[in-house]
């Protein structure tokens, strides 16, 4: 059954973290200012060539060595702390950070590599407090300000965000994971450009992160061949209730929630999906997927061919991106909209999904006691004439009930915890009928502690799932529910994507009973749950 937790745990813990962005701020602000040095980059040592080159094994060997004879030299601690990140061996990154810090008071060199491990660790509330402790011995620090921006997106500041890269860029432009983020914010002809120039030198990637590049770059160039118009919302009526349409899964009873939508004029019967989150290099992808014998009868224009990432044990499947000029969803209706075409079937007997980030400029209700998707308009920002743009999170007074989530892309993450424990992020799933804990998170649950073994360093590894946990009690947004038997799945994908330690997600099974309301703009839910509503329902 549904139960009412204390809501200021989970409350403390993300708007700590919106509270401490916004300090963040304000410590480097001299970044603007003249004061600031632009990073003078030495000739590269043997380790720096090994890393740069992606031999992150070998970089960590000499690093160690090197730091054995001039110990906490700040370079060689980064080399240091970055080799065993880039190899996803957080823990140990954790450990060699602690070593290097010890008892005495940390630099601020230091205390960002902190930083940057507590992130990759999925503490972003932790982060930001070493962060800003950073920030204040140092605001000059480009990689401090670039922890900043990465928080800042996290926490739906997007502004804040692109102007804290965008600073950093200035005072290193040498540094490969800011210049990375850097090309990200540019217009597409300019960050071919750039992206031609990054890919012409090594600049310690590992070989997947080059491939993603080369295949962005490629995707960048085709979708620049013939120009079209950015996705757009072409009818906004104030309000719109649109009913599910159930596809049942071969699990169980309890129907997954889906939407009837027209896709140039044809019906498709679409999972609704909180958070597929595929990234494209360009403007105008809609967030839909649809199975290629349903995108060749609605005679979808395709693009170029791409690959579909797979969740768990599934390995990513073929497909294409089409061009479709029109999606209707009941009264709201968009143009020009790119789309992902899967090669086969999609799961659930569904013919695709339907991300509901495209509806980012409505307030979303995902009803499911009453069997409706409702949407509504958002409040304007102050000083805007529009709900939507690229801004900074706005809780409006009527909104401050609301629960502060982070997002990475279209993905919603949750601070939760299982049985009262240590706060951990769960990504909100309504594509999954299940929920589930990531190995490393359920053998912490199980034993009491993290171990190596568990975590993911490749997501092409087989992932060891065999540990489970019964009777749990799964805390998240103000609410505990009670699981019987939560099972383990490797959620390694989501934690690429995110950056930080996704421990579990939280799927449509668990979701059912409540009402969601979801502002994707500034990121923020609210769950309701009403017994007279939901009726008997007790899973």
């Amino acid at each position: 059954m549904w139960q009412r937790s204390d809501a200021r745990k989970f409350s403390w813990v993300t708007l700590c973290a919106g509270f401490f962005i916004g300090l963040l701020c304000l410590h480097a602000h001299p970044l603007f200012a003249t004061s600031c040095a632009v990073v003078q980059h030495h000739a590269p040592s043997e380790a720096d060539t090994a890393y740069l080159a992606g031999d992150f094994a070998k970089a960590e060997g000499l690093y160690q060595a090197a730091l054995a004879k001039s110990p906490g030299e700040p370079n060689l601690a980064n080399g240091l702390v970055r080799s065993l990140l880039r190899q996803q061996r957080v823990l140990d990154a954790a450990s060699a950070v602690q070593s290097l810090i010890g008892d005495k008071p940390a630099p601020a060199t230091l205390l960002t590599l902190r930083g940057e491990v507590e992130l990759s660790q999925g503490e972003p509330w932790t982060a930001a407090e070493t962060a800003g402790a950073s920030a204040k011995l140092d605001p000059c620090n480009p990689r401090t300000i670039f922890l900043i921006a990465r928080l800042a997106e996290l926490s739906s500041r997007h502004a804040t965000s692109r102007k804290m890269i965008v600073g950093a860029h200035q005072l290193d432009p040498e540094d490969s994971e800011i210049r990375a983020a850097w090309m990200r914010t540019l217009p597409a002809a300019q960050r071919i450009t750039e992206t031609e120039a990054y890919l012409a030198s090594p600049r310690g990637d590992s070989e997947q992160a080059l491939r993603d590049m080369r295949t962005e770059l490629d995707q960048l160039k085709k979708w620049a061949e013939e120009p079209r118009k950015p996705c757009t919302l072409a009818s906004q009526p104030a309000t719109a209730e649109i009913p599910f349409a159930d596809i049942r899964t071969n699990r169980g009873p309890i129907p997954f929630p889906a939407l009837d939508v027209k896709v140039n004029g044809h019906l498709a019967r679409l999972s609704i999906d909180t958070g597929y989150n595929t990234r494209f290099p360009f403007e105008g992808y809609s967030g839909l997927l649809i199975q290629r014998s349903v995108a060749e009868h609605m005679k979808l224009k395709p693009l170029f061919e791409t690959q579909i990432p797979g969740i768990g044990s599934q390995g990513p499947r073929k497909g294409y991106v089409a061009y479709a000029d029109s999606i209707l969803l009941g009264g709201v209706e968009f143009h020009d909209c790119a789309v992902q075409v899967l090669d086969g079937n999609y799961r659930n007997d569904a013919d695709g999904s339907f991300s509901l980030n495209l509806l980012s400029d409505f307030l979303v209700t995902l009803d499911y006691p009453v069997q409706k998707l409702i949407l509504d308009p958002l409040p304007a920002r102050p000083g805007s004439t529009s709900s939507g743009g690229l801004g900074d999170r706005y809780i409006a007074p009527e909104m401050k009930d609301y629960t502060p989530v982070y997002r990475s892309g279209s993905d919603l993450i949750l601070p939760g915890s299982i049985n009262g424990k240590r706060t951990m992020l769960f990504v909100l799933d309504t594509a999954v009928d299940f929920s589930a804990l990531s190995p490393e998170a359920a053998h912490e649950i199980d034993k009491g502690h993290r171990e190596s073994r568990y975590e993911v360093r490749d997501t092409n590894n087989n992932v060891d799932t065999s540990f489970s946990a019964g009777n749990v009690a799964l805390s998240f947004a103000n609410f505990t529910r009670n699981i019987n038997r939560i099972r383990t799945f490797n959620v390694s994908m989501f934690s690429k994507d995110a950056g930080l330690d996704i421990s579990g997600l939280i799927g449509n099974t668990t979701l059912q009973g409540l009402t969601m309301r979801i502002d994707y703009r500034d990121g923020l839910v609210k769950l309701i749950y009403d017994p007279k509503k939901a009726g008997a329902f007790s899973r």
